[in-house]
């Protein structure tokens, strides 16, 4: 594939099907493509008080910021050192960014505060990085009821800035365990 087949295809992603079958066609094309290895247990300090939103119900996401301590937490290496690799290739570089996410899955996440007082287990049922923009805010207003980037979004907005901060995000699934009451 030219990569100028590869633009067409693209306007056509919006169709799950076409992407799923782009997707497969790409490791089927670079079985030496690894995938991100996910993050069996997460653990994340945090504050009782949120802690406390989290077993209510009020708070369905948890932010962190894109700093080189969760960089690396984050991201598989094996996949950015591929991705490196071949970088200099530019369809290979666009399939990469469309179909391998470098950031690893978490399954599950430890809260607990610097004592280890108390804890909370979480299933994390998606996480990933969100560029607060329009688009990506709304995705997780829509899927998670989160509204922590409702006022940073419009002050952004307001002031028309081209550069936009980055952060992780972590959705919050079942409880899993606690000792908080």
């Amino acid at each position: 594939m030219t990569k100028e087949e590869y633009l067409v295809l693209q306007t056509k992603f919006a169709d799950p099907s076409v992407f799923d079958a782009a997707r497969k066609k790409f490791f089927e094309e670079h079985p030496d493509c690894p995938k991100p290895k996910p993050v069996e247990c997460l653990n994340l300090i945090m504050r009782k008080e949120y802690a406390e939103e989290i077993l209510t119900g009020i708070k369905t996401v948890e932010i962190r910021a894109y700093s080189q301590h969760y960089c690396d937490r984050l991201y598989d290496k094996d996949v950015l050192d591929y991705e490196n690799a071949h970088w200099d290739d530019d369809l290979m570089r666009m399939q990469m960014i469309d179909f391998n996410d470098s950031v690893r899955a978490v399954k599950k996440i430890h809260f607990h505060n610097y004592n280890n007082s108390w804890f909370l287990d979480v299933e994390c049922i998606d996480n990933n990085t969100v560029v607060v923009n329009n688009e990506q805010v709304g995705f997780l207003q829509d899927e998670y009821n989160c509204h922590e980037f409702d006022e940073m979004l419009a002050d952004l907005n307001k002031r028309k800035a081209k550069d936009r901060p980055i952060f992780f995000y972590f959705a919050i699934g079942r409880i899993l365990a606690t000792d908080l009451k």
